[in-house]
């Protein structure tokens, strides 16, 4: 059996023809009747199933075969990509029905199978490449032979999945246990696999013959009454833009709303963290203690020019077991401000600070009380009233943000269906009835999907403690998979004279922190990052590795050779006036640059590539490349768009990101350019510059501007804006010629 479904399974993804869109009706079973799409279907898989007869169902791009003896197909006709199947035993029947979730219309085939009730349904969305697979189990079940089992064709198709521990770094070739798994082929056409819930138990497995499966963990011998697992299976053009859309509907499914990335004060501003890396990590100025050096810290940075608008306070605040220090053995005996630290407790502190504080979570130690108090899943706590009354504590101690960390380990609940989901579900509705957002620290793959699951679950760290040259590879890819799944990555701390961290932090479009020790801050580096009230300029989405990366690496880690520079992207949407930003660095010796064409950034028109680090620009044509040069080991290019007079506007060349929403309201491109600006309380002025291929004339529509100045030699322009009314203003930028 297994042959003919493998040759089947070629002939389907080799010949199947574009179906028509399926009629849809408005609930229920329907009669098994087929679309032309159907038809085609069958027809293709008529010649390998023989006597063994087929229901299938499409939606013009993705077609699904189900047999009576239980064999399946998932095939996508746009990427060429098939997954093929067996049922653990043939079907008592195939019903066809139609509904709504909230992915929207579907057409689903439900398969009855087994002795004990046991159905699989194959949804297949009527608008998307998507497939939702439900194993559902009528009464309690032993948890063997999961459903789906299959394999995926072509053969050799490169793979990559998220490792199981700690930030989740992706494996080229290795398919771990959690997902997402990753499949695409040389045309960057993709599929992504994965579960769909119950992501702390769910399990991924390929054996030795190729063969995968998607269920519950073995762990777990027995499912409960009424149990449905989903799989999920994504197919799309391009690799990123696959696994964003896999992560998209994974949102939907689970109804999260989009987190903006100045979605609460760890977002929108710039901060100070005390963790592992940091300077004053379980370390004060003897003189001034812990409160003191904090409170130090705060008036230097605001003394500086570079305020900081929140505090991280780590593992050092609350007691633990084994007493002041930072083990990581060492679980927390109460979740309260240690009284040697802060003698009149977290409230009095922030009373005195003034700020609102990250705070810090491990797990409980052995020998805490709340061992007693509380219903515990090994080493974390499950029981609503614990989370009420600490909730309600860090709201009073001014905590706007609480990071759960340890979570591949020592904060991991128990294997166990339901008290996986009461740990994140509980923890997040308490804090969300706080008005207190939350991050995950040491997240597996699983957290990033659960995570789908809960509105104030908004950022997350990508790497590993101390962000560092040798964790930007991994920060990277996994911040590909937090936005993916609407969660904003962390690269966690580092200091401010580290001017690539400090870039590749911002580029992040999440968080950005330092952890400098006092008389060390590097205020110029920091300027470049905020507005005088803190306010994070930053991009619209986190800085990624671009699609050929994913194959460079793919085929590196196959033939074991030498890696490509890294090419990473994010941008500032402002529609034709989108300005692109391009990271690189090398990960060999004796790389000093990398060509980029225009194309692999999705870019269809000629533009000004600026320099950041050099200072310095050039035209691109259309189809054309941009030539990145390593100073002190990395590249940085701002990329803006040519209008049809000659004209691309660059924006504020003084910071990281020059053409950053907080700053720029809205660009147009058509014609003239015309900007609005938005300035921070205070705010004199600010500097705007752009290409242009004569001197253009510049005009203000709302608050002031300058004289403008260009160089005939370089065709660079910049003038300074002032503020009107409401700390706005609007500029308009055209050629001589023009009206």
């Amino acid at each position: 059996m297994l042959r003919a479904v493998l040759r089947l399974s070629l002939l389907i993804a080799a010949s199947f023809p574009l179906a028509a869109q399926p009629a849809l009706h408005s609930g229920g079973n329907t009669p098994a009747t087929a679309s032309a799409g159907d038809r085609g279907c069958k027809q293709a898989a008529a010649p390998a199933s023989g006597d063994d007869p087929l229901q299938t169902i499409s939606n013009g791009n993705v077609c699904v075969s189900v047999s009576k003896t239980g064999a399946f197909w998932i095939a996508s006709q746009s990427a060429a990509l098939l997954v093929a199947g067996q049922l653990p035993s043939a079907s008592s029947g195939v019903r066809v029905r139609t509904g709504a979730d909230a992915l929207g219309p579907y057409r689903e085939m439900v398969a009855g199978y087994g002795s004990s009730g046991r159905t699989a349904v194959f949804r297949l969305y009527r608008q998307r490449p998507a497939v939702l697979l439900l194993d559902r189990h009528r009464g309690a079940d032993r948890n063997v032979k999961p459903f789906p089992a299959f394999r995926v064709r072509p053969d050799g198709l490169m793979r990559a999945s998220y490792e199981v521990q700690a930030f989740s770094p992706l494996d080229f070739g290795k398919l771990d246990s959690q997902g997402p798994w990753l499949f695409f082929d040389r045309d960057r056409k993709a599929m992504v696999v994965s579960p769909s819930d119950s992501f702390l138990v769910s399990d991924l497995d390929e054996a030795g013959d190729g063969e995968m499966q998607s269920g519950i963990d073995p762990q777990i011998e027995t499912l409960p009454e009424g149990f449905a697992h989903g799989t999920f299976v994504v197919f799309g053009a391009g690799i990123d833009s696959t696994l964003a859309a896999w992560g998209k509907d994974l949102q939907l499914l689970h109804r999260k709303r989009p987190v903006r990335n100045d979605a609460d004060v760890l977002l929108e501003k710039f901060g100070y963290w005390t963790d592992n890396g940091a300077h004053y990590y379980y370390k004060f100025e003897p003189k001034l203690g812990y409160e003191g050096t904090l409170l130090a810290v705060k008036n230097q940075f605001s003394e500086l020019g570079v305020p900081i608008a929140y505090m991280q306070l780590d593992s050092w605040w609350y007691p633990k077991q084994k007493g002041y220090g930072p083990g990581s053995d060492n679980g927390e005996m109460v979740y309260r401000a240690d009284p040697s630290i802060f003698p009149d407790g977290l409230e009095a502190f922030h009373r005195r600070m003034a700020l609102p504080f990250v705070t810090h979570a491990r797990w409980v130690a052995p020998a805490s009380p709340y061992r007693r108090q509380y219903q515990m899943s090994k080493n974390v706590v499950i029981d609503p009233k614990f989370w009420t009354t600490t909730a309600e504590y860090l709201k009073g101690g001014g905590v706007a943000v609480y990071e759960q960390d340890w979570l591949d380990k020592n904060a991991r609940p128990a294997i166990n269906i339901a008290q996986s989901h009461q740990f994140l579900a509980i923890m997040a509705q308490e804090m969300a009835s706080a008005g207190i957002g939350i991050q995950y620290c040491m997240a597996l793959p699983a957290y990033f999907m659960a995570s789908t699951q809960f509105q104030n679950l908004r950022t997350i760290r990508t790497s590993n403690d101390r962000f560092q040259r040798s964790h930007w590879d991994a920060f990277l890819y996994t911040a590909a998979l937090a936005h993916a799944v609407g969660l904003w990555p962390w690269s966690d701390v580092f200091m401010s004279k580290e001017l690539p961290n400090l870039v590749i932090s911002t580029l992040s479009a999440g968080p950005v922190g330092t952890g400098d020790a006092l008389g060390t801050v590097d205020a110029p580096n920091l300027k470049r990052v905020m507005r005088t009230d803190s306010v994070i300029l930053k991009p619209d989405v986190p800085l990624a590795p671009i699609d050929a990366m994913y194959l460079a690496d793919a085929a590196t880690a196959a033939q074991h050779g030498t890696p490509a520079p890294m090419v990473a992207a994010t941008a500032s949407n402002f529609g034709a006036a989108t300005e692109h930003y391009v990271f690189s660095y090398p990960r060999t010796a004796g790389q000093t640059g990398t060509t980029v064409s225009l194309k692999e950034l999705g870019i269809s028109s000629a533009v000004y590539a600026w320099d950041w680090v050099r200072g310095k620009g050039q035209m691109v044509p259309a189809g054309g490349a941009i030539q990145m040069q390593y100073s002190d080991g990395w590249s940085y290019e701002v990329l803006a768009p040519m209008n049809q007079a000659g004209i691309a506007l660059l924006g504020d060349t003084a910071k990281i990101v020059p053409l950053a929403h907080k700053r720029f309201a809205d660009v147009s491109n058509h014609g003239p350019v015309e900007a609005t600006l938005d300035f921070a309380p205070g705010e004199a002025s600010v500097q705007v510059s752009g290409y242009a291929a004569a001197q253009p004339v510049v005009r203000s529509i709302a608050g002031r501007v300058g004289g403008v100045r260009y160089d005939p030699a370089t065709h660079l322009f910049s003038f300074d804006v002032f503020p009107g009314a409401g700390r706005r203003a609007r500029v308009r930028i055209s050629a001589r010629n023009s009206n």
